[in-house]
């Protein structure tokens, strides 16, 4: 494949409106939504987003060979990554600088910036990330070169940027890059994670995942059981998952669980406490009288809302907190 290198393109005028098709990409890549690409660059590297979580640094890397930082956030969303390969003659000076222009244009709060020759060796950490296309070595191996760049939007439920931009210097090559990749040649990689919800995907536990997740933490989060608002009454969509639950036992006899009620901070924490409680021992209840699982094989506890697994400053986070929990006994 042949790369575009037009002169005719200025340093601070790089990044140009999304074509709807580049002849040299890897087939069925696209690049991020409003972000556009640098003049001339191909895609070489594509994730289609999907869910999932990452360490994004905001401090210079403390471990070489796993992604710790001085400083750092963990987020979760659809993560895409995009891969690119920019024109012969371009540098990464060049480079960064456009994409530092793209996130002003963007609106985006930077959170942290690593300029060339500055500590911190990120290649190791994240030029790997979900190395599916083979550029991991070639995005690792040229520390003085590296240029880091973190934003968000500014939304309540912000989209993150991570934008790692290198030139070649060592590594395998993947055959397909051959002979694009000359030393010296400027190379983009960009990570965009933007928010989702998860309640539909939370639902989706069987009798199997539940045991794997019991025998790897000792407990295991269900989303699939659902009450009434403000009772414990139960709903007859949480069905389902009452069966995987009675099937999970019924498969293992020596198994005991004690099923933990978790709320949002929504209302008074009394009252949440309360109701956690009910609402445990109603699938307690249930799995006993409906299923035919012993008693002396469940108990039942409420949290209330002093055990959150998320933040319950979103909609998202106060979802993933509403659940109930099998705890290994």
């Amino acid at each position: 494949m042949k790369v575009r290198n037009d002169t005719k393109y200025g340093l601070l005028l790089g990044l140009v409106a999304i074509l709807p098709v580049f002849a040299a990409d890897v087939p069925g890549s696209k690049d991020p939504a409003g972000v556009k690409r640098y003049t001339g660059s191909e895609i070489i590297g594509y994730r289609a987003p999907k869910f999932d979580e990452l360490v994004l640094p905001l401090g210079p890397p403390t471990d070489m060979y796993r992604p710790a930082y001085t400083k750092s956030l963990n987020v979760e969303g659809l993560i895409s990554r995009y891969g690119y390969l920019a024109p012969e003659g371009r540098t990464p000076t060049e480079l960064f600088r456009n994409y530092q222009l793209e996130f002003q244009r963007l609106g985006l709060v930077t959170l942290y910036q690593k300029a060339a020759g500055e500590p911190g060796w990120f290649g190791p950490t994240m030029g790997h990330v979900e190395d599916e296309d083979g550029l991991g070595q070639i995005l690792s191996y040229n520390q003085d070169q590296e240029r880091v760049l973190v934003a968000k939007t500014k939304d309540a439920q912000p989209t993150y940027y991570y934008c790692f931009v290198t030139a070649f210097r060592d590594g395998v090559i993947p055959d397909r890059l051959r002979p694009e990749m000359t030393k010296g040649r400027a190379l983009a990689e960009l990570i965009v994670i933007t928010p989702q919800a998860m309640e539909q995907n939370m639902t989706l536990l069987n009798s199997e995942d539940m045991s794997k997740a019991l025998g790897d933490s000792g407990k295991v989060a269900l989303y699939g059981i659902n009450f009434d608002t403000d009772k414990d009454t139960l709903r007859s969509d949480s069905e389902p998952t009452l069966k995987e639950i009675a099937k999970l036992l019924t498969t293992n006899p020596g198994l005991k669980i004690r099923v933990v009620g978790h709320t949002d901070n929504q209302g008074k924490s009394d009252y949440n406490l309360d109701l956690s409680r009910r609402r445990a021992a109603a699938v307690v209840h249930e799995l006993n009288t409906k299923y035919g699982i012993a008693a002396n094989r469940l108990d039942s506890f409420g949290c209330g809302l002093y055990a959150p697994a998320a933040s319950n400053d979103s909609e998202d986070g106060r979802t993933k907190n509403r659940r109930v929990e099998l705890v290994k006994w």
